[in-house]
């Protein structure tokens, strides 16, 4: 799956570079190796042409400048101006929508969906009740939805009709992000007016592309799914018990 457009150019540039650093290691290697210089022709408009030799130092330097810059490059990341908590949360949420808008998901507020054939996959961003002016908390809610469960365990009018867009609650299998990890301890993602946005996108950003895509990606159709325990059970007016 794709990552967010911002980080994916920084990381090509950094890889460009690394290449072509490894590149002219290898030539001048190749030409320490072989023992042999690459000799040319300098013409010019205004005297004779020059013979000039190029031996396997030229390369290795070349690569050592592009690999400084190349490291220059990788640290060198874009800062944001300072803001408050809730722009702090938007540019998180908006991270978060344009990772998984790449994978084609849909977004209404804070819940995402992806729908593959009789089955779908949701994503809802969970806010702490006990936020504050001074500190933000959130976790994320994974779920598998499918037609079949949907149908039989949440169609209480009977209307036989999916919902076009399901939530995660609606889910045959659900969980925390914190299931997913490998400590399986509960996890919330914190903003207070020290938080480094930066630095909490890319701790998001390795938990949506280390765990959350690729539990996503274990599920292709209706056969791979297995709900798990029921959460909530619904009464016939739609309140959960």
């Amino acid at each position: 799956m794709k990552k967010d457009a911002s980080n994916r150019f920084h990381r090509r540039g950094f890889a460009i570079l690394l290449i072509c650093s490894a590149i002219l290691l290898c030539i001048g290697l190749i030409m320490l190796v072989g023992d042999f210089n690459s000799t040319g022709l300098i013409t010019s408009r205004f005297r004779d042409p020059i013979e000039q030799t190029i031996s396997w130092h030229t390369p290795v330097f070349g690569s050592i400048i592009l690999f400084g810059i190349a490291l220059l490059w990788r640290f060198d990341k874009p800062s944001l101006p300072k803001i408050d908590l809730q722009g702090k949360r938007a540019v998180i949420f908006d991270k978060i929508a344009d990772s998984f808008k790449d994978d084609d998901f849909k977004r209404r507020g804070n819940h995402f969906f992806k729908r593959n054939g009789a089955i779908g996959y949701c994503l809802n961003i969970q806010n702490d009740k006990w936020n504050n002016s001074e500190v933000i908390r959130f976790t994320l809610n994974v779920g598998i939805y499918t037609d079949s469960f949907w149908l039989e365990h949440e169609d209480f009018k009977h209307t036989g009709i999916v919902p076009p867009f399901p939530k995660e609650y609606d889910c045959a299998i659900r969980e925390r992000i914190g299931n997913l990890l490998p400590v399986h301890n509960d996890k919330c993602y914190c903003i207070t007016a020290d938080t480094d946005v930066l630095k909490l996108w890319e701790e998001i950003e390795h938990d949506l592309e280390g765990y959350v895509k690729p539990f996503f990606d274990k599920y292709h159709v209706e056969s791979d799914v297995v709900p798990n325990q029921f959460i909530y059970k619904r009464q016939n007016n739609g309140t959960d018990i």
